[in-house]
């Protein structure tokens, strides 16, 4: 089976960085995929994966809650290109239609957004 997820994200990007859980596995969602190249193609520079699949164990070693988007393969963290702040890459965010409607998470300190597909409503914090 290829790693290779679209023209510019691979699945061992996605993988979970847990130790002591699920292996490393990367359940991704085809939309978070789709709209991660959206917002690849708006800001023209590659994007860097922190986090994508985190398998329940990992996620509540992390002390996330159980309805987060991640162990649904649904979200993923990314850091902030260089030339943007957090909030001009959030905005970007707000351009594709799946993080419009769907997640959106702003952490200027530590230099990423969270953006995910999520089905229940649009939801935006800073952290």
């Amino acid at each position: 089976m290829s790693d290779k997820l679209s023209e510019h994200f691979s699945r061992s990007e996605f993988a979970c960085h847990g130790t002591n859980c699920c292996g490393g596995s990367a359940p991704i969602d085809a939309e978070l995929i789709d709209a991660l190249e959206l917002l690849r193609a708006l800001v023209s520079v590659a994007l860097y994966i922190n986090c994508g699949f985190r398998c329940l164990t990992h996620n509540r070693t992390l002390g996330s809650q159980d309805d987060s988007q991640h162990p649904l393969g649904l979200a993923a963290d990314v850091a902030v290109p260089e030339g943007f702040t957090v909030e001009q890459f959030a905005e970007m965010a707000e351009q594709v239609p799946a993080f419009a409607d769907g997640g959106i998470g702003r952490y200027p300190t530590r230099g990423f957004i969270h953006v995910d597909c999520r089905h229940d409503g649009p939801s935006r914090w800073t952290a």
